[in-house]
Protein backbone atom coordinates (compact mmCIF):
# COMPACT_ATOMS: atom_id res chain seq x y z
CA UNK A 1 0.00 0.00 0.00
CA UNK A 2 2.85 2.33 0.72
CA UNK A 3 4.42 1.35 -2.13
CA UNK A 4 1.15 2.30 -4.13
CA UNK A 5 0.87 5.43 -2.25
CA UNK A 6 4.06 6.67 -3.00
CA UNK A 7 3.74 6.06 -6.91
CA UNK A 8 0.65 7.88 -7.16
CA UNK A 9 2.59 11.04 -5.38
CA UNK A 10 5.38 11.05 -7.54
CA UNK A 11 2.78 10.45 -10.61
CA UNK A 12 0.46 13.47 -9.39
CA UNK A 13 3.93 15.84 -8.64
CA UNK A 14 4.53 14.98 -12.76
CA UNK A 15 1.29 15.85 -13.80
CA UNK A 16 1.56 19.06 -11.78
CA UNK A 17 4.72 19.97 -13.11
CA UNK A 18 3.58 19.16 -16.39
CA UNK A 19 1.05 21.56 -16.10
CA UNK A 20 3.05 23.94 -14.76
CA UNK A 21 5.18 23.81 -18.07
CA UNK A 22 2.20 24.04 -20.28
CA UNK A 23 1.48 27.32 -18.03
CA UNK A 24 4.74 29.13 -18.98
CA UNK A 25 5.38 27.83 -21.88
CA UNK A 26 1.31 29.35 -23.15
CA UNK A 27 2.42 32.59 -21.09
CA UNK A 28 5.76 32.74 -22.99
CA UNK A 29 3.78 32.26 -26.67
CA UNK A 30 0.96 34.94 -25.51
CA UNK A 31 0.92 38.09 -27.54
CA UNK A 32 2.45 41.42 -26.65
CA UNK A 33 2.66 45.12 -26.98
CA UNK A 34 5.79 46.08 -28.42
CA UNK A 35 6.53 49.45 -29.66
CA UNK A 36 9.60 51.71 -30.86
CA UNK A 37 10.49 55.03 -30.28
CA UNK A 38 12.41 57.23 -32.62
CA UNK A 39 14.36 60.13 -32.18
CA UNK A 40 16.93 61.83 -34.78
CA UNK A 41 20.45 62.01 -33.77
CA UNK A 42 22.28 64.58 -32.12
CA UNK A 43 23.01 66.90 -35.01
CA UNK A 44 19.08 67.23 -35.42
CA UNK A 45 18.27 68.03 -31.64
CA UNK A 46 17.45 64.49 -30.79
CA UNK A 47 13.95 65.61 -32.29
CA UNK A 48 11.32 62.92 -31.85
CA UNK A 49 10.81 61.52 -35.51
CA UNK A 50 6.71 61.68 -36.86
CA UNK A 51 5.06 59.34 -39.31
CA UNK A 52 8.38 57.53 -40.27
CA UNK A 53 7.46 53.71 -41.37
CA UNK A 54 8.52 51.18 -39.18
CA UNK A 55 9.05 47.75 -40.08
CA UNK A 56 9.48 45.08 -37.91
CA UNK A 57 10.74 41.06 -39.08
CA UNK A 58 10.31 38.08 -37.20
CA UNK A 59 13.42 36.32 -37.62
CA UNK A 60 12.32 33.37 -37.10
CA UNK A 61 9.50 33.31 -39.23
CA UNK A 62 9.87 36.22 -41.69
CA UNK A 63 6.33 37.45 -41.06
CA UNK A 64 6.58 41.33 -41.04
CA UNK A 65 4.75 44.04 -39.62
CA UNK A 66 4.94 48.11 -40.66
CA UNK A 67 3.67 51.11 -38.41
CA UNK A 68 3.83 54.51 -38.85
CA UNK A 69 5.68 56.42 -35.90
CA UNK A 70 2.57 59.00 -33.91
CA UNK A 71 3.45 62.64 -32.98
CA UNK A 72 5.62 61.33 -30.15
CA UNK A 73 7.46 59.38 -32.51
CA UNK A 74 6.28 56.12 -31.52
CA UNK A 75 5.44 53.10 -33.70
CA UNK A 76 3.06 50.43 -31.59
CA UNK A 77 3.01 47.04 -32.49
CA UNK A 78 -0.08 45.77 -30.81
CA UNK A 79 -0.16 41.40 -30.15
CA UNK A 80 2.85 40.29 -31.92
CA UNK A 81 4.08 36.69 -31.11
CA UNK A 82 7.39 37.17 -28.64
CA UNK A 83 10.34 36.47 -30.72
CA UNK A 84 13.47 37.79 -32.09
CA UNK A 85 13.02 40.82 -34.15
CA UNK A 86 15.17 42.70 -36.61
CA UNK A 87 14.03 46.86 -37.07
CA UNK A 88 13.96 48.99 -39.92
CA UNK A 89 12.52 53.01 -39.65
CA UNK A 90 12.74 55.56 -42.60
CA UNK A 91 11.48 58.90 -43.16
CA UNK A 92 11.79 60.51 -46.37
CA UNK A 93 10.82 64.65 -45.64
CA UNK A 94 10.62 67.01 -48.61
CA UNK A 95 13.12 70.41 -48.37
CA UNK A 96 10.01 72.05 -47.23
CA UNK A 97 8.88 70.13 -44.43
CA UNK A 98 12.90 70.07 -43.46
CA UNK A 99 12.54 73.85 -43.00
CA UNK A 100 9.49 74.07 -40.87
CA UNK A 101 11.50 71.01 -38.58
CA UNK A 102 14.72 72.22 -38.29
CA UNK A 103 14.87 76.19 -39.48
CA UNK A 104 17.36 76.09 -42.35
CA UNK A 105 16.78 75.11 -45.77
CA UNK A 106 18.77 71.74 -47.40
CA UNK A 107 20.58 71.51 -50.74
CA UNK A 108 18.19 68.29 -51.47
CA UNK A 109 14.64 68.02 -52.46
CA UNK A 110 14.52 65.27 -49.91
CA UNK A 111 16.25 64.24 -47.29
CA UNK A 112 16.58 60.67 -46.20
CA UNK A 113 16.75 59.48 -42.71
CA UNK A 114 17.64 55.54 -41.55
CA UNK A 115 17.69 53.44 -38.27
CA UNK A 116 17.44 49.88 -37.79
CA UNK A 117 18.31 47.40 -34.79
CA UNK A 118 18.81 43.86 -35.36
CA UNK A 119 18.08 40.32 -33.08
CA UNK A 120 15.78 42.30 -30.83
CA UNK A 121 14.03 40.13 -28.39
CA UNK A 122 10.62 40.60 -28.07
CA UNK A 123 8.68 39.27 -24.93
CA UNK A 124 6.48 40.20 -22.10
CA UNK A 125 9.50 41.87 -20.61
CA UNK A 126 10.52 43.99 -23.52
CA UNK A 127 7.93 47.60 -23.19
CA UNK A 128 10.33 49.31 -26.28
CA UNK A 129 13.18 49.96 -28.37
CA UNK A 130 14.85 53.12 -28.70
CA UNK A 131 15.96 53.78 -32.47
CA UNK A 132 18.07 56.80 -33.36
CA UNK A 133 17.86 57.83 -36.72
CA UNK A 134 20.58 59.50 -39.14
CA UNK A 135 20.84 61.01 -42.39
CA UNK A 136 23.86 60.81 -45.45
CA UNK A 137 24.22 62.55 -48.57
CA UNK A 138 22.07 61.03 -51.84
CA UNK A 139 25.25 60.29 -54.23
CA UNK A 140 25.09 61.08 -57.89
CA UNK A 141 26.32 57.32 -58.67
CA UNK A 142 24.05 54.53 -56.99
CA UNK A 143 24.30 50.85 -57.11
CA UNK A 144 21.59 50.31 -59.24
CA UNK A 145 21.37 46.09 -59.92
CA UNK A 146 23.01 43.37 -58.22
CA UNK A 147 23.32 40.00 -60.07
CA UNK A 148 24.48 37.34 -56.99
CA UNK A 149 22.60 34.39 -57.63
CA UNK A 150 23.69 33.72 -60.60
CA UNK A 151 21.91 30.88 -62.99
CA UNK A 152 21.28 27.38 -63.26
CA UNK A 153 23.80 25.33 -62.21
CA UNK A 154 23.43 22.43 -65.23
CA UNK A 155 21.42 24.47 -67.57
CA UNK A 156 22.49 28.40 -67.42
CA UNK A 157 25.83 30.04 -66.45
CA UNK A 158 26.06 28.98 -62.64
CA UNK A 159 28.30 32.38 -61.29
CA UNK A 160 29.91 33.29 -64.26
CA UNK A 161 27.23 35.53 -65.49
CA UNK A 162 27.35 37.61 -62.25
CA UNK A 163 27.58 41.50 -62.85
CA UNK A 164 26.85 44.48 -60.38
CA UNK A 165 25.39 47.74 -62.19
CA UNK A 166 25.96 51.89 -61.37
CA UNK A 167 23.55 54.21 -62.57
CA UNK A 168 23.89 57.83 -62.67
CA UNK A 169 20.92 59.25 -60.82
CA UNK A 170 21.87 62.72 -61.17
CA UNK A 171 20.86 65.67 -63.89
CA UNK A 172 24.56 66.05 -64.68
CA UNK A 173 27.79 63.73 -66.28
CA UNK A 174 29.71 62.18 -63.60
CA UNK A 175 33.06 60.24 -64.51
CA UNK A 176 33.43 56.70 -63.68
CA UNK A 177 37.43 56.86 -63.49
CA UNK A 178 38.67 55.99 -60.28
CA UNK A 179 35.28 54.47 -58.82
CA UNK A 180 35.83 51.79 -56.38
CA UNK A 181 33.41 48.95 -55.60
CA UNK A 182 34.29 47.08 -52.93
CA UNK A 183 32.67 43.21 -51.65
CA UNK A 184 32.38 43.72 -47.86
CA UNK A 185 32.03 40.26 -45.95
CA UNK A 186 31.62 39.23 -42.05
CA UNK A 187 29.65 37.07 -40.09
CA UNK A 188 27.14 35.19 -41.99
CA UNK A 189 25.06 34.07 -39.05
CA UNK A 190 22.81 35.89 -36.38
CA UNK A 191 24.51 33.50 -33.34
CA UNK A 192 26.19 36.05 -30.69
CA UNK A 193 30.10 34.52 -29.63
CA UNK A 194 32.81 36.93 -27.36
CA UNK A 195 34.31 38.70 -30.80
CA UNK A 196 30.81 39.35 -31.94
CA UNK A 197 28.22 42.31 -31.28
CA UNK A 198 24.66 41.63 -29.96
CA UNK A 199 23.46 41.06 -33.34
CA UNK A 200 25.98 38.54 -34.35
CA UNK A 201 27.69 40.95 -36.45
CA UNK A 202 32.13 40.79 -35.67
CA UNK A 203 33.12 42.89 -33.19
CA UNK A 204 36.32 44.56 -34.99
CA UNK A 205 37.16 46.22 -32.04
CA UNK A 206 38.10 43.00 -30.50
CA UNK A 207 40.41 42.37 -33.69
CA UNK A 208 44.03 41.81 -33.45
CA UNK A 209 46.08 45.16 -33.60
CA UNK A 210 42.59 47.42 -33.39
CA UNK A 211 43.67 50.45 -31.08
CA UNK A 212 39.98 52.72 -32.11
CA UNK A 213 37.68 50.77 -29.83
CA UNK A 214 34.04 50.85 -30.81
CA UNK A 215 34.78 53.37 -33.95
CA UNK A 216 36.02 49.92 -35.01
CA UNK A 217 32.01 49.00 -35.62
CA UNK A 218 30.55 52.32 -36.39
CA UNK A 219 32.49 54.05 -38.21
CA UNK A 220 34.61 51.65 -40.78
CA UNK A 221 33.52 48.90 -43.37
CA UNK A 222 35.56 45.66 -44.21
CA UNK A 223 36.52 45.02 -47.87
CA UNK A 224 37.80 41.40 -48.64
CA UNK A 225 37.63 41.85 -52.64
CA UNK A 226 37.91 45.58 -54.08
CA UNK A 227 37.87 46.80 -58.33
CA UNK A 228 38.49 50.11 -59.62
CA UNK A 229 37.70 52.05 -62.64
CA UNK A 230 40.31 52.91 -64.54
CA UNK A 231 41.01 55.99 -65.96
CA UNK A 232 42.75 59.50 -66.48
CA UNK A 233 39.57 61.20 -64.52
CA UNK A 234 37.25 62.33 -67.55
CA UNK A 235 37.76 58.78 -69.49
CA UNK A 236 34.77 57.62 -68.63
CA UNK A 237 31.47 59.80 -68.60
CA UNK A 238 28.26 58.34 -67.70
CA UNK A 239 25.54 60.61 -68.74
CA UNK A 240 22.27 60.97 -66.58
CA UNK A 241 20.51 57.97 -66.52
CA UNK A 242 22.57 55.94 -67.92
CA UNK A 243 24.81 52.89 -66.02
CA UNK A 244 28.07 51.21 -66.46
CA UNK A 245 27.79 46.97 -66.37
CA UNK A 246 30.58 45.71 -64.93
CA UNK A 247 31.02 42.05 -65.40
CA UNK A 248 32.70 39.16 -63.80
CA UNK A 249 33.30 37.84 -67.63
CA UNK A 250 32.09 39.83 -70.46
CA UNK A 251 31.00 37.33 -72.70
CA UNK A 252 27.80 36.37 -74.36
CA UNK A 253 26.72 33.59 -71.93
CA UNK A 254 23.85 32.54 -73.94
CA UNK A 255 26.37 31.01 -76.41
CA UNK A 256 28.70 27.94 -76.12
CA UNK A 257 32.73 29.19 -76.07
CA UNK A 258 35.81 27.59 -75.07
CA UNK A 259 37.12 27.84 -71.65
CA UNK A 260 40.94 28.47 -70.63
CA UNK A 261 41.73 25.10 -70.00
CA UNK A 262 40.47 24.15 -73.60
CA UNK A 263 37.11 22.47 -72.78
CA UNK A 264 33.51 22.81 -74.90
CA UNK A 265 31.29 24.46 -72.08
CA UNK A 266 27.47 24.10 -73.52
CA UNK A 267 24.54 25.82 -72.29
CA UNK A 268 21.16 24.19 -72.20
CA UNK A 269 18.78 26.90 -71.65
CA UNK A 270 20.29 30.45 -72.84
CA UNK A 271 17.43 31.68 -71.42
CA UNK A 272 18.16 30.94 -68.50
CA UNK A 273 21.63 33.55 -68.53
CA UNK A 274 22.82 36.71 -70.06
CA UNK A 275 24.60 38.57 -72.70
CA UNK A 276 27.54 40.28 -70.92
CA UNK A 277 29.75 40.62 -74.45
CA UNK A 278 28.68 44.53 -74.30
CA UNK A 279 29.31 45.58 -70.79
CA UNK A 280 31.38 48.36 -70.01
CA UNK A 281 33.84 46.51 -67.85
CA UNK A 282 35.20 43.07 -66.96
CA UNK A 283 37.68 41.91 -63.83
CA UNK A 284 40.35 39.66 -64.86
CA UNK A 285 42.45 38.44 -62.32
CA UNK A 286 44.84 36.60 -64.65
CA UNK A 287 47.29 39.93 -65.28
CA UNK A 288 46.98 40.27 -61.20
CA UNK A 289 47.38 36.57 -60.42
CA UNK A 290 49.27 35.24 -62.94
CA UNK A 291 47.51 32.07 -62.53
CA UNK A 292 44.38 31.95 -65.71
CA UNK A 293 41.49 30.26 -64.02
CA UNK A 294 39.50 28.01 -66.63
CA UNK A 295 36.40 30.17 -66.04
CA UNK A 296 37.96 33.71 -66.05
CA UNK A 297 37.59 34.18 -70.22
CA UNK A 298 38.82 38.04 -71.44
CA UNK A 299 37.02 39.69 -73.61
CA UNK A 300 39.66 41.63 -75.22
CA UNK A 301 36.80 44.38 -76.49
CA UNK A 302 35.66 45.24 -72.75
CA UNK A 303 38.35 47.19 -70.50
CA UNK A 304 39.54 45.24 -67.00
CA UNK A 305 38.81 46.98 -64.24
CA UNK A 306 42.05 47.30 -61.90
CA UNK A 307 42.37 45.17 -59.05
CA UNK A 308 42.83 47.10 -55.93
CA UNK A 309 42.91 44.92 -53.23
CA UNK A 310 42.25 40.89 -53.03
CA UNK A 311 42.20 39.54 -49.71
CA UNK A 312 40.67 36.12 -50.48
CA UNK A 313 41.27 33.04 -52.94
CA UNK A 314 39.02 33.90 -55.12
CA UNK A 315 40.71 34.05 -58.55
CA UNK A 316 37.57 35.63 -60.23
CA UNK A 317 35.11 38.59 -59.33
CA UNK A 318 33.00 35.70 -57.93
CA UNK A 319 29.72 37.22 -55.45
CA UNK A 320 28.59 35.05 -53.04
CA UNK A 321 25.20 33.28 -54.18
CA UNK A 322 23.39 33.34 -51.07
CA UNK A 323 23.79 36.82 -50.64
CA UNK A 324 25.71 37.39 -47.45
CA UNK A 325 27.70 40.20 -48.66
CA UNK A 326 27.60 43.64 -48.67
CA UNK A 327 28.80 46.11 -51.27
CA UNK A 328 29.69 49.72 -51.52
CA UNK A 329 30.96 52.39 -54.02
CA UNK A 330 33.66 55.26 -53.13
CA UNK A 331 36.16 57.22 -53.88
CA UNK A 332 39.18 58.42 -52.78
CA UNK A 333 42.87 59.64 -53.47
CA UNK A 334 45.53 56.57 -54.36
CA UNK A 335 47.82 57.88 -51.52
CA UNK A 336 45.23 57.81 -48.98
CA UNK A 337 43.67 54.43 -50.57
CA UNK A 338 47.43 52.66 -50.19
CA UNK A 339 47.90 54.04 -46.56
CA UNK A 340 44.42 51.71 -45.56
CA UNK A 341 44.81 49.24 -42.81
CA UNK A 342 43.96 45.47 -43.13
CA UNK A 343 42.85 43.53 -40.19
CA UNK A 344 42.02 40.02 -39.76
CA UNK A 345 38.36 39.71 -38.04
CA UNK A 346 38.40 39.13 -34.50
CA UNK A 347 37.50 35.41 -34.82
CA UNK A 348 40.91 35.12 -36.03
CA UNK A 349 40.16 33.61 -40.05
CA UNK A 350 43.06 33.84 -42.08
CA UNK A 351 41.94 36.97 -44.37
CA UNK A 352 42.68 39.99 -44.22
CA UNK A 353 39.70 42.39 -44.38
CA UNK A 354 40.84 46.16 -45.45
CA UNK A 355 39.17 48.57 -43.28
CA UNK A 356 37.31 51.82 -45.35
CA UNK A 357 35.86 54.34 -43.82
CA UNK A 358 32.34 55.52 -43.71
CA UNK A 359 32.95 59.04 -44.56
CA UNK A 360 34.36 58.06 -48.33
CA UNK A 361 31.20 55.82 -49.74
CA UNK A 362 28.67 56.99 -52.29
CA UNK A 363 26.77 54.44 -51.75
CA UNK A 364 26.22 51.12 -50.38
CA UNK A 365 23.21 47.65 -50.26
CA UNK A 366 23.26 45.00 -47.07
CA UNK A 367 22.28 41.62 -48.94
CA UNK A 368 21.14 38.69 -46.67
CA UNK A 369 19.83 35.23 -47.36
CA UNK A 370 16.31 35.77 -46.29
CA UNK A 371 14.94 37.34 -43.61
CA UNK A 372 14.17 34.67 -41.14
CA UNK A 373 17.10 31.73 -39.84
CA UNK A 374 18.83 32.99 -43.08
CA UNK A 375 19.13 36.40 -41.85
CA UNK A 376 22.70 38.09 -42.63
CA UNK A 377 23.86 40.33 -39.85
CA UNK A 378 24.22 44.11 -41.40
CA UNK A 379 27.38 45.26 -42.13
CA UNK A 380 26.34 48.59 -43.02
CA UNK A 381 25.60 51.61 -41.09
CA UNK A 382 21.47 52.81 -41.23
CA UNK A 383 22.78 55.92 -42.75
CA UNK A 384 24.29 53.96 -45.69
CA UNK A 385 22.18 51.20 -45.60
CA UNK A 386 18.93 51.29 -43.23
CA UNK A 387 17.24 48.13 -44.63
CA UNK A 388 18.65 45.00 -46.89
CA UNK A 389 17.69 43.26 -49.95
CA UNK A 390 17.31 39.17 -50.90
CA UNK A 391 16.61 36.75 -53.18
CA UNK A 392 13.25 35.26 -52.52
CA UNK A 393 13.66 32.99 -55.32
CA UNK A 394 17.60 32.00 -53.69
CA UNK A 395 20.48 31.10 -55.31
CA UNK A 396 21.12 30.02 -59.02
CA UNK A 397 17.62 31.52 -59.91
CA UNK A 398 18.41 34.03 -62.49
CA UNK A 399 16.99 36.58 -60.57
CA UNK A 400 18.61 39.94 -59.32
CA UNK A 401 18.07 42.76 -56.67
CA UNK A 402 17.35 45.94 -58.79
CA UNK A 403 16.81 49.86 -57.85
CA UNK A 404 13.33 50.93 -57.99
CA UNK A 405 12.53 53.56 -60.05
CA UNK A 406 10.95 56.56 -58.74
CA UNK A 407 9.75 58.92 -61.78
CA UNK A 408 10.96 60.03 -64.75
CA UNK A 409 12.19 64.21 -65.50
CA UNK A 410 12.09 64.77 -68.72
CA UNK A 411 12.64 61.18 -70.40
CA UNK A 412 15.63 60.48 -67.20
CA UNK A 413 14.42 57.75 -64.94
CA UNK A 414 15.29 59.06 -61.72
CA UNK A 415 15.84 55.95 -59.17
CA UNK A 416 14.46 55.83 -55.68
CA UNK A 417 17.11 55.63 -53.38
CA UNK A 418 16.25 56.62 -49.58
CA UNK A 419 19.45 54.96 -48.42
CA UNK A 420 17.14 52.22 -47.38
CA UNK A 421 17.61 48.90 -49.67
CA UNK A 422 14.51 47.31 -47.96
CA UNK A 423 12.39 50.21 -49.51
CA UNK A 424 14.53 50.69 -52.55
CA UNK A 425 15.45 47.40 -54.06
CA UNK A 426 13.04 44.57 -55.41
CA UNK A 427 13.74 41.07 -56.95
CA UNK A 428 13.15 41.00 -60.12
CA UNK A 429 14.41 38.60 -63.58
CA UNK A 430 18.36 39.92 -64.05
CA UNK A 431 18.39 42.54 -67.18
CA UNK A 432 21.69 44.11 -67.32
CA UNK A 433 21.05 48.08 -67.99
CA UNK A 434 16.88 47.38 -67.73
CA UNK A 435 14.48 48.60 -65.05
CA UNK A 436 11.98 47.89 -62.75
Amino acid sequence: MKKTLSIFIILFGLIIQSCSNDDNENEALKPVDFSVSLKYDAAFNSQVVKKASVTIVNTETANKYTVESDEKGVALFKQILPGSYSITATKVIPAAEFTETFGYTPTEAEINFNGAASSVIVNAATATVDIEMKTSKVGDFVIKQIYYGGSDTKKGAVFRDQFIEIYNNSNTVQYADGLYMAQLTGSTTTTVAAYTLANGQFDWSKSEGMTIGNTANTDYVYGINIIKIPGNGTQYPVQPGKSIVIAQNAINHKANYVDNNGKAVSIVSPELTVDLSTADFESFLGTYSGDVYQYDIQNPAVPDVDIAYWGNSNNDMILDSNGRQAYVIFKMDDSKFTALKKYKNPKGDKNLFLQIPNSVLIDGVDTTKDLGSGLVPKKLASQIDGGNTYLPSGAYSSKSVMRKTKTTIAGRIVLQDTNNSTNDFVEVTVNPRGFN
